[in-house]
């Protein structure tokens, strides 16, 4: 028995297929130089470490940072996002500390959150958000307190694809500041997970007021797994002490150090093929080709949501009635419920039967779905899209959502 095609509609948890030049990349670092980074004076080595500086300046123009602000290698977006709370408050009394996110958040922020809050005392507040997923601005000011230190907010949620307004944050977070008297080096720091974001939609980290970014490298960026990255402003490395140190590549006999936050936070070897893949996958997403994928999602999202719409037992969420009118503001994520089958059920249907491959349950955002209107015990059924995906992938989507409509 053959298998049915495969249509992969599961982006956001990874990009697939990867671009040919990403591949490409990845098996030219592996085979004809396949040395590591930081570790050596040949000239493969060099090559290597000019080809991941390389990379390193593309991050800081994706995000809008500036030359002297720093990238930090890591393995992973929870790594990226464990290594920056714990960069920035490690070496406070955390019982004297508070930190804002929001509900929207994925699990990597808040279980970090609530680990440092069982272990050492960290208070932290969430703030709610609309149907859409949407944060307000003003309850995170509301949020605020005298001893808070940092706010984690999610660029885009990987539930509902809502874009988070974070120069609007940044703005509230600058009222507050100026409220209780604080110099702009003490002020509370803004981080950005840009894991849904990165890829997608344009990002502008120092006009608004973006301290840190994370992100993975393997979804809109299209790299491969193994790379994460955290993107720092120059004023924010003085407050920030990497909790990890091991190998440098230098001043091997001394372990007092000092050592920099960046070469702590990247301390053993870095993964040097799939960083510079991931340079490949950044000079895709912002070529034409990419560009005119992007442009294209609007419609692919309006064509989902009319099939689901005309369907009584299936139900958008994260989408108001209107919801053409926000997709705009959205990354290329539709999910959706139905009354009789739980998401798993939906999605075992749609791949045994269409060779739908779409991602079924909580997401790891598991906060988020009381506000929403999805089950806080199933979730949601998410389909999404990515830079690599086509109109024949759409198609086959409605057709599995006509089909789910139908027998339900």
């Amino acid at each position: 028995m053959s298998l049915p095609r495969r249509v992969y509609l599961d982006h956001a948890a990874t990009s697939w297929p990867k671009p040919a030049v990403v591949l490409e990349a990845y098996q030219e670092s592996c085979q004809e130089l396949g040395v590591a980074a930081g570790r050596g004076a040949y000239r493969r080595a060099q090559e290597v470490d000019r080809g991941i500086d390389q990379v390193r300046s593309q991050v800081l123009r994706l995000v809008g940072a500036s030359a002297d602000d720093t990238v930090a290698w890591t393995s992973n977006g929870t790594m990226a996002i464990h290594g920056a709370i714990h960069s920035l408050l490690w070496q406070s009394d955390l019982s004297q500390v508070h930190v804002v996110s929001s509900v929207t958040e994925h699990n990597s922020v808040l279980r970090t959150l609530e680990d440092l809050h069982q272990r050492r005392g960290l208070a932290y507040s969430l703030v709610g958000c609309d149907a859409r997923g949407w944060v307000d601005p003003r309850d995170v000011r509301l949020a605020l307190r005298p001893d808070t230190a940092l706010v984690v907010i999610n660029h885009a949620s990987n539930v509902t694809g809502v874009v988070q307004d974070i120069a609007g944050i940044s703005e509230e977070l600058s009222v507050h500041s100026r409220v209780f008297g604080k110099r702009t080096d003490e002020g509370i720091a803004l981080m950005v997970d840009g894991a849904q974001s990165l890829g997608y939609v344009d990002f502008d980290m120092r006009n608004w007021g973006v301290d840190i970014v994370v992100s993975p490298g393997h979804k809109g960026l299209c790299g491969p797994f193994g790379v994460g990255m955290i993107v720092a402003r120059a004023p924010m490395i003085q407050r920030m002490r990497s909790p990890w140190i091991g190998g440098t590549g230098r001043s091997s006999d001394s372990l007092e150090g000092p050592f920099g936050w960046r070469e702590s936070i990247e301390s053993g070897n870095i993964n040097a093929p799939a960083i510079m893949a991931m340079g490949k996958g950044i000079e895709y997403v912002s070529s034409d080709s990419g560009r005119r994928v992007k442009v294209g999602f609007a419609d692919w999202l309006s064509r989902l949501l009319d099939a689901i719409e005309s369907h009584p037992s299936l139900r958008l969420v994260g989408y108001p009635k209107t919801g053409t009118d926000q997709l705009a503001k959205r990354v290329p994520i539709v999910s959706l419920v139905s009354d009789q089958y739980d998401s798993h059920e939906m999605a075992m249907m749609l791949d045994s039967v269409f060779g739908i491959e779409c991602r079924s349950g909580l997401h790891c955002a598991g906060r988020i779905h009381k506000h929403i209107g999805s089950s806080v015990e199933s979730g949601a059924l998410r389909m999404s899209f990515g830079h690599t995906s086509s109109t024949s992938d759409v198609e086959a989507a409605v057709e599995g959502i006509q089909a789910l409509g139908a027998c339900i």
